[in-house]
C-alpha cells in the first residue's frame, strides 16, 4: 500500500456552477454540488437561481407583468441557498439572479465563468408533460461546454 498522499490534477474543476430550481429537490442538488466542492478547495462554487419568465412573452426584470413580490421570494430562495452552501463547504460561494429561460441563462453563465462542472437536477417528466415542458436537464447536458452532474430526485418509498 502506497503511503504518498492523494494529489489533485491540474484537470480539476476550478469553477462548479450548481442550478437550483424551486422545487423540494434543489436542497438535494445543492448538497451534492457543495460535497463536490469540498473535494476540490481551490474551486469556486457559483450557485445560480433562474426567475422564469414565460416562454410565450418576452418580459424582462423591469416588466410590470412579473410580481415584485415573486422576484423578490426568488431572490430569498437564492439566498437562502446560497447560506447553506457556505454552511456546508469552505469554498468561495457566490449566488447569481437571472430572469429568462433558465436553459438559456444557465447555459450563457457556464460558458462565462468557464466552469469546469455543472450540477443540477431532474425532474423526470415523462410522456405528454416532457413533451410540453421540454427537458431542461437533457439540453443542459447536451449544450454546456463543461461536464454535467444530474442529481435525481430521492426515489419514492
Amino acid at each position: 500500500m502506497n503511503a504518498e498522499p492523494l494529489r489533485n490534477t491540474d484537470q480539476d474543476p476550478r469553477v462548479i456552477v450548481c442550478a437550483v430550481d424551486g422545487s423540494n429537490g434543489a436542497a438535494r442538488v445543492l448538497s451534492m454540488a457543495a460535497r463536490l466542492a469540498r473535494a476540490f478547495p481551490e474551486a469556486v462554487l457559483h450557485v445560480v437561481h433562474v426567475f422564469r419568465t414565460s416562454r410565450f412573452d418576452r418580459a424582462h426584470a423591469a416588466a410590470p407583468s412579473i410580481s415584485p413580490d415573486a422576484l423578490a421570494d426568488a431572490k430569498d430562495h437564492l439566498e437562502f441557498h446560497v447560506t447553506s452552501a457556505r454552511a456546508q463547504c469552505r469554498n468561495a460561494v457566490t449566488g447569481h439572479f437571472q430572469v429568462g429561460d433558465p436553459t438559456h441563462e444557465v447555459l450563457r453563465l457556464v460558458q462565462e465563468l468557464q466552469a469546469g462542472l455543472l450540477v443540477l437536477g431532474t425532474h423526470d417528466h415523462k410522456g405528454f408533460e416532457r413533451l410540453l415542458l421540454g427537458s431542461t436537464a437533457e439540453t443542459l447536458v447536451r449544450k454546456a461546454g463543461c461536464s454535467v452532474l444530474v442529481v435525481r430526485p430521492e426515489p419514492a418509498r
